[in-house]
C-alpha cells in the first residue's frame, strides 16, 4: 500500500493505521520488513548513541555496508540505505506492531527525511489564519500540550513531534506530517475528556493517540507557510513561576535553537551538516523565533493560548 506524509509517499505492506493512503504516486521510501539484520547483532562500529533522561539507553547507531543500522534499545533495528528510498526492520521478540509503527513514523522516517536532503525539526505545530505555529522543545516541555489546546480550538494540526520544512517563494513553509496527536493522559482528559476511545501509541509509553484522520478540516493537507517557532523554555526554568512571557530572541539565539531541535542522522557528515546549518540559518532570518515561558498548570492554558494568539496578531513585530 502507499501511503503519504511528510511530503513523502511511503511503500510499505502493513498498514499504516490513521496515514492517509494514495491510490498511485512515485514512491520515495519503501519498508519492509526483514531478516537479515541477524548479521548485525554483535556491531561494534557505533558512532551516536541516545539516551532517555534516566540514562537508559534509547537509540544507537552504527554505519554498515550500504547504509545505516538504527538501533531502538530491546524493540527493533532499522536498516537504512544510503540514499533514503530502502527501510528495513526487524522487531525483536513480542514487540506489537503499533509499537514498530510510532518508531518508522515518528523517529526513523524523519532522520531519513534529512538523509535524502531535507529538513525537519522536533516540533508540533498547527495552522493558524496567520500561518502555521509551531513549538519547539525539551522532552516534556509542552509541546503537544500546546498544540493540542489549539487544535481543541479549531486549528487544523500540522504536525505532532515532526515539522518538516522547505523553501519556496523566499519563504520557509511547514510540510504536514500526518494525522496524528499524541498526548499524555493527564493532558488528554482536560483538553478531551476521559469518556473517549484513545488508542496507545506503543507499549513502553502512557501516550495515547488522538484519533482526527476523520474529522473535516482538523487536519491541514498542504504546505503553509511557517509564521512563528517558540522555543519553549525547560520547565525547571519555569517552576513556581505564574507569568506567561513571550520574547524575541537575537538571530544567533534563534539559530541555535533552530539547532537543538533539528533532526538529523548523521552527524560525521560534514556537507550534511554545511548544508543544514545554511538552511537553518535561512530560516532564523526568515521566521520570527520567540523564547515561551509559562506555567505548567491546565487552569492556565487559555491564557497561555491567547497570549500566543495575540502575538501572532503583530507579525511585523
Amino acid at each position: 500500500m502507499l501511503y503519504r506524509l511528510y511530503g513523502l509517499v511511503i511503500a510499505i505492506d502493513d498498514l499504516l493505521e490513521g496515514v492517509p493512503s494514495v491510490a498511485h504516486a512515485e514512491v520515495d521510501i519503501r519498508v519492509r520488513c526483514g531478516d537479515f539484520l541477524k548479521s548485525f547483532l554483535s556491531l561494534s562500529n557505533w558512532f551516536m548513541h541516545w539516551h532517555l533522561p534516566n540514562g537508559e539507553l534509547w537509540l544507537s547507531f552504527a554505519k554498515v555496508n550500504g547504509g545505516y543500522l538504527l538501533r531502538f534499545n530491546k524493540l527493533a533495528d532499522f536498516f537504512v540505505k544510503n540514499d533514503g528510498n530502502e527501510i528495513t526492520f526487524i522487531p525483536k521478540h513480542d514487540v506489537p506492531t503499533d509499537t514498530i509503527q510510532h518508531l518508522l513514523l515518528d523517529q526513523v522516517i524523519p532522520l531519513v527525511i534529512n538523509l535524502k536532503g531535507g529538513e525537519a525539526l522536533h516540533a508540533s505545530a498547527v495552522l493558524t489564519p496567520h500561518g502555521v505555529v509551531a513549538f519547539a522543545g525539551p522532552a516534556g516541555s509542552g509541546k503537544s500540550t500546546l498544540t493540542g489546546g489549539l487544535f481543541h480550538l479549531g486549528y487544523p494540526l500540522v504536525s505532532d513531534d515532526c515539522l518538516t520544512l522547505l523553501e519556496k517563494n523566499d519563504e520557509i513553509y511547514s510540510i504536514p506530517a500526518y494525522p496524528g496527536l499524541r498526548l499524555w493522559g493527564d493532558a488528554l482528559a482536560h483538553l478531551f475528556g476521559d469518556n473517549g476511545i484513545y488508542k496507545l501509541v506503543a507499549h513502553y509509553t502512557d501516550k495515547r493517540r488522538v484519533e482526527i484522520e476523520k474529522k473535516t478540516g482538523a487536519y491541514c493537507t498542504e504546505s503553509q507557510p511557517l509564521k512563528r517557532l517558540y522555543a519553549i523554555a525547560d520547565p525547571s526554568e519555569t517552576k513556581g513561576k505564574n507569568n506567561i512571557v513571550i520574547e524575541r530572541i537575537p538571530l544567533r539565539e534563534s539559530f541555535m535553537a533552530l539547532v537543538r531541535c533539528a533532526f538529523r542522522l548523521d552527524t560525521t557528515d560534514h556537507t550534511m551538516l554545511k548544508r543544514q546549518f545554511h538552511f537553518l540559518e535561512r530560516v532564523a532570518s526568515t521566521v520570527s523565533v520567540r523564547r515561551l515561558i509559562f506555567p505548567r498548570d491546565f487552569n492556565l492554558l487559555p491564557a497561555v493560548q491567547e497570549a500566543i494568539l495575540k502575538d501572532l496578531q503583530d507579525q511585523d513585530n
